[in-house]
């Protein structure tokens, strides 16, 4: 499985959308939601028409049908992503961590997975570095990639606040350029928020032999869509949390993450 090369596009111009609210379900034109994504291994991606598909793209295409709304996919850098949310010309995204910056200027549908976060060296080299914790990287050479706006849990967030620490720190827009920075020594490891994006990604890419996982245990995170305040309205919200339940208690959305964990 994911042994497909994702093929990345240019990002798209984001246009305004209109966002309108009558009662959800009803059949009727509810709500028409733009819906912020980038590459994320099995969560999304591009088919080989060039259509967004993977867990949440279905996931979210399911959700508009039982709210009576539709979706139009804007592929955007994550950074991109939530600066359109903060200016209300995304309404949504998925797979978002809940912050209290995010908290913001985004409501929260209820959690529907949870993901891992970990460190990732090259291969075999794991023995040759001795960080007990995260806070360790302040005291060592280590140094760290991470993607730029992604949310690596509140131990990371509250080290990033001390300047030794966010000295080890390097960012980048995705995964890929991690990996490469990785691969040609430019850092030492990068941080992933999500092990099984991390596994989609080495497939993807042919390198599932050049990578190891750092045995450090990080907590995990319980991840949730994302609404703009300012397009979206909290009607709809709540329409998704009853319609997210409804599809946990009658296996629609394991059906849907089968299809493509398998």
């Amino acid at each position: 499985m994911f042994m497909r090369r994702f093929r990345r596009f240019a990002a798209i111009v984001p246009i305004a959308l209109l966002f309108c609210v009558t009662t959800p379900n009803t059949g009727d034109a509810a709500c028409a939601l733009r819906v912020g994504w980038n590459q994320y291994a099995i969560y999304t991606f591009e088919d080989a028409q060039g259509k967004a598909t993977g867990i949440d793209v279905e996931l979210v295409r399911a959700l508009a049908k039982y709210i009576g709304c539709t979706v139009t996919f804007v592929e955007l850098p994550w950074a991109r992503v939530l600066t359109e949310m903060k200016d209300g010309t995304l309404d949504m995204t998925t797979s978002a961590s809940r912050t209290p910056e995010r908290e913001t200027f985004a409501w929260y549908s209820d959690p529907y997975r949870e993901a891992e976060v970990a460190i990732f060296v090259r291969h075999g080299e794991a023995s040759a570095y001795k960080l007990d914790s995260l806070s360790s990287i302040s005291s060592s050479d280590f140094s760290l990639g991470v993607v730029a706006g992604y949310y690596y849990g509140a131990e990371f967030e509250r080290l990033m606040k001390d300047p030794a620490f966010a000295a080890h720190v390097e960012g980048a827009t995705d995964y890929p350029i991690n990996i490469r920075k990785l691969l040609h020594r430019r850092i030492d490891g990068f941080l992933v928020d999500d092990i099984g994006v991390m596994v989609g990604e080495m497939n993807s890419l042919g390198i599932t032999d050049r990578l190891e996982r750092y045995p450090l245990r990080i907590a995990a995170e319980r991840l949730h869509m994302m609404f703009s305040k300012k397009s979206v309205d909290p009607s709809i919200v709540e329409a998704v949390n009853k319609s997210l339940a409804k599809m946990k208690a009658n296996g629609r959305l394991q059906s849907i993450m089968d299809r493509f964990l398998n």
